[in-house]
Order: structure tokens, then sequence, then C-alpha cells
């Protein structure tokens, strides 16, 4: 069983047909790793993923930070692991601020949840991880504190990816990553606006939390990564508009893809 890496939900803030908020998998023959439990882990519950949740190995869901359009999937969880065990890791308070346990208690009881946590037909372990190094079912994963509307977390497993979402464009990103196979990194915008006097205002205002896929492009070029998947797409964009970033960031490192709601990539 070799490593593979597969995007579920591409989007950011509001699903759409064609892309849910963002979750994606590193399917590893140790473990399953969740990353962010966007409305796209419901496509866990597809047949062509079902399978993912079959395998006997360790699960381990981690969440970079507490947008809704992140963590609206922890209501979905009784459905994938009843009477099983679900390792959560969200971002300690050392990165947010925040009591996670607190957080994640209030998030899965009522009245926002038909159970209190407590009371949930599986066997949910909060485990929270602060930033530096870890080591998850034998896996090295690192963690660091991230630029956001409200801060996040970015993820590091081993040498396979980096997952950074929701943050703004940090050169700290750039010795994080290097020498990771893949660096999965959001896109808010193309980075274009910030050349038209009449756009400039949308830059300014998106860079203040995100990053455009011009500046995603340049941190992977000088990490020197194998890949790049621009992720956390604008839902408001059209395609020919998410088209223009591709070209846009291939312009600056060659190898960035969009990838569609459930492809995969083996690293």
């Amino acid at each position: 069983m070799g490593v593979t890496f597969t995007l579920l939900g591409s989007g950011g803030w509001i699903p759409t047909p064609r892309r849910e908020t963002t979750c994606a998998i590193l399917s590893l023959p140790e473990a399953l790793f969740i990353f962010d439990a966007g409305t796209g882990l419901a496509r866990l519950l597809e047949d062509g993923f079902r399978g993912e949740l079959e395998v006997d190995r360790p699960v381990h869901l981690f969440i970079s930070h507490y947008h809704l359009d992140h963590i609206a999937g922890l209501f979905y969880l009784p459905a994938m692991f009843l009477n099983r065990t679900l390792h959560l890791h969200p971002p300690a308070a050392d990165i947010t601020g925040r009591d996670p346990s607190a957080v994640i208690t209030t998030i899965l009881s009522k009245p926002f949840n038909p159970h209190n946590l407590e009371d949930m037909p599986m066997d949910l372990r909060i485990e929270a991880l602060s930033a530096g190094s870890h080591e998850l079912a034998g896996i090295p994963v690192r963690l660091r504190r991230q630029t956001h509307a409200d801060p996040s977390a970015g993820f590091r497993v081993g040498d396979y990816m980096v997952f950074a979402t929701d943050t703004v464009a940090d050169q700290e990103t750039v010795e994080f990553s290097r020498g990771v196979s893949l660096l999965v990194h959001e896109a808010w915008i193309d980075g274009i606006e910030e050349e038209d006097p009449a756009t400039e205002h949308i830059a300014s205002g998106a860079y203040t939390a995100h990053t455009s896929a011009r500046q995603a492009a340049g941190l992977a070029a000088d990490a020197g990564v194998d890949r790049l998947v621009l992720n956390h797409l604008n839902p408001l964009r059209c395609d020919d508009y998410h088209r223009q970033m591709l070209a846009s960031a291939r312009g600056v490192f060659p190898g960035t893809m969009i990838l569609e709601d459930g492809e995969s990539l083996e690293l």
C-alpha cells in the first residue's frame, strides 16, 4: 500500500455542487490522516472513498482552525465512526488562544448538535497538538502557527506533504515546506488584482488573511517542492477565473495543479 493524497473538498466558505469546503486525506499504510472537516468530509461516505474507512488502521483528524467551513463535517462523524475510535487533533491554545477541549465540546453539544459530546455513539478522543514536532502512528507530524483572520495551524507530515490553508503568504512556510513532495496551499485570488487600480482594493483586503495563486506558487518555488495544489478556492469565482489563477501560478511554479473534488495524487 502506497501513500495517496486525495482532495475531498477544494473550496472555501460556501459549498457548491462542484466544490465542497476544505477537506483532504493522506492515506498511509500506518494510518488515515484527514485534514480539516469541511463539508468535503461527507465524500468519505461515497462508494469511491468509503473503503478508506474500512482499512484497519488508526484515523487522525487534524483541524486547522474553527471557522465553520472547516468544521461543519464534525457533525457527520457518527455516520462514519459509529462505535469506532477517532483521534481528533484541534490546534492547542498556543496556536489559537482558545482552549481546544472547550471549543470542541461546545460545538458538539446541544443546541448545535443533537447529542452532547459525551453521548455521541463513538469514541472521540480530543488530542490537541501544540506548535512543534509530534509523532502519530509512527509518522512525524509538525505544526506551525499561521496568520489568518483567526490564527490557524499549518501541518507537515514527514516529507510527504504540507497542508497550509487559511493563511497569508508567509516566508516561514518556505522553510516549513522545504523537501516535501507536495505543498497544498490556499489560493483565494489570482494576484492579478493588485496590478489594476480598479481591483487593487480586492488584493489588499484579501492579503490580510489569505494568499494569491501567484504568492503560493512563489512559496512552492522557493521551498523546492515537487508539486503545488491550489486549494480553498473562492466559490464566488468562475471556472475561467480559476483557469487564470492556474496559469498565473504555473508562470511562477510549473508544477502547480488545481484538483477537482475526489482527485488523488500518488506520493
